[in-house]
């Protein structure tokens, strides 16, 4: 439960420092990691304005990765658009990477706005993105190995708008990075979104920040929601049962809870 708290606190900050303004486009790639295996996947998310670009990928901005002489297509599994200013996009390589390559992720036609780099916390300078591929080929499913359960709530006011979200434990035993696909419905107008969302020490957040997430808590108080699980090599666990029935975040709540 320290370890949630210290959790809450540290994404109320970032959301705070980070988009004090709002920003008007971002690229985001998992897995965050360098190293992948040969049968590794890709998931490309846009923010804001790039969202445009996501759902273009493969027809005005090829995406590929490049080794050498060697360019390998992503292939473009599935596209998940959220409810507040992110899609994202579930990339499949064309052929089984070669173990030893390092390949280069690029996009053609990037808009000069656009950035396909991030941060190395060893070099201390934003590169491209680049994968070391690692010999072998990862076939093992990922475990939930406990049924999620609400942990809290929390509902911030901030600049630009309120943070709200719904933290849910959510154990996972895989050998490699994982999302976790997660699909929530309002149980009053129906609506239904799926969104493939990062988890923090099996701790999953479901809504949004002050400037983008994957779901929104619109009109309605009642919801639910279910958790597959998705590793970096495409090993797929799929939810089973009845879902998790859950109310969203409110202001009363959270004066109760302090």
């Amino acid at each position: 439960m320290k370890t949630l708290a210290l959790f809450i606190i540290l994404s109320a900050f970032l959301t705070t420092r980070a988009f004090a303004d709002c920003t008007a486009s971002g690229l985001h790639v998992w897995p965050a990691g360098n190293t992948l295996k040969q049968n590794a996947i890709i998931v490309l998310e846009g923010y804001a304005k790039s969202q445009e670009l996501i759902l273009q990928l493969n027809d005005k901005y090829p995406a590929y990765l490049k080794a050498g002489n060697r360019k390998v297509k992503l292939n473009i599994k599935e596209i998940c658009i959220g409810q507040f200013e992110l899609t994202q996009a579930i990339l499949i390589p064309s052929e089984l990477l070669i173990a030893g390559l390092e390949y280069t992720l690029l996009i053609d036609n990037l808009p000069e706005a656009q950035s396909l780099t991030r941060y190395n916390p060893v070099s201390k300078k934003t590169e491209a993105i680049t994968f070391k591929i690692i010999k072998g080929i990862d076939t093992e499913k990922p475990v939930m190995t406990a049924k999620p359960k609400v942990l809290k709530k929390s509902l911030v006011q901030l600049g630009c708008g309120p943070s709200t979200h719904v933290y849910f434990d959510c154990p996972v035993a895989d050998s490699s990075e994982y999302l976790v696909k997660t699909t929530v419905k309002n149980l009053e107008t129906g609506k239904e979104a799926t969104y493939h969302v990062m988890p923090y020490i099996n701790t999953m957040q479901v809504g949004h920040g002050m400037c983008s997430g994957a779901f929104r808590f619109d009109k309605g108080d009642e919801y639910e929601v279910e958790f597959s699980v998705l590793d970096a090599s495409g090993n797929f666990t799929p939810w089973t049962g009845e879902r998790i029935q859950f109310t969203k975040p409110t202001e009363e709540a959270e004066l109760k809870e302090k």
